[in-house]
């Protein structure tokens, strides 16, 4: 099977022949109560772009992101705001309304290397950019973007451009102490902070016990 015939089959293919239906909108719920707001451009693969990308739903962008510390202000009132929004839109099963995260995005890690110097703190190498998804079809691969994986358990994922890196977001696939670990190497390294925003916390700092010092709203 070659490149492309994987990628329609890892991401699935849209039906030319499916049929049209009339649905209710107000009897859709949500299956997450927040989604970041970024204005993501999409490009369609390479082959060589394609090999190693990973791949994940366009809802999990930024869901846990690495931040700048003075944004700490910033991220506890949307935290906040976001808490009392989830609370009177949850249902038994999903949310009436979504939650969408418009935040500025400065620059996170300065420098044209800076993708090179945080693949570094953890002895690994960039690799291409995600390619995003919706349930039904492949939105394509990010423009500016690019990958690292410090460990089998956890993927950085993110833009950069010629300032440094402009969005730094994480994915755990198991043991959630590899994300403790790339917290406690970037907040050293870089002083980010650690936001889960559907977990609603922050991590700021780690204290001199080696405990991390959590923010909830």
């Amino acid at each position: 099977m070659g490149w492309l015939d994987r990628l329609k089959s890892s991401l699935g293919s849209k039906s030319s022949g499916a049929e049209s239906t009339r649905v209710n909108l107000a009897s859709i719920a949500y299956s997450v109560p927040t989604v970041a707001a970024d204005a993501l451009v999409f490009a369609m693969p390479t082959q060589a772009s394609f090999e190693g990308a990973p791949q994940f739903h366009e809802d999990e962008w930024c869901q846990i992101e690495f931040l700048r510390r003075d944004a700490l202000a910033t991220i506890q009132a949307t935290l906040a705001r976001y808490k009392s929004f989830e609370l009177a839109h949850r249902l038994q099963h999903g949310w009436s309304d979504l939650f969408s995260r418009e935040l500025s995005r400065a620059v996170v890690v300065e420098g044209a290397d800076a993708v090179e110097r945080v693949a570094k703190l953890f002895g690994a190498a960039p690799t291409n950019a995600p390619i995003l998804t919706t349930t039904s079809r492949p939105l394509g691969q990010v423009e500016g973007g690019f990958s690292i994986m410090p460990s089998p358990d956890v993927l950085l994922y993110g833009l950069a451009d010629d300032r440094g890196i402009t969005a730094l977001g994480a994915l755990l696939y198991g043991d959630n102490i590899q994300l403790s670990h790339a917290f406690a190497v970037l907040h050293s390294a870089e002083g980010l902070i650690l936001v889960d925003w559907r977990g609603q916390l922050a991590l700021c700092g780690v204290n001199s016990d080696g405990s991390f010092a959590i923010w909830n709203p």
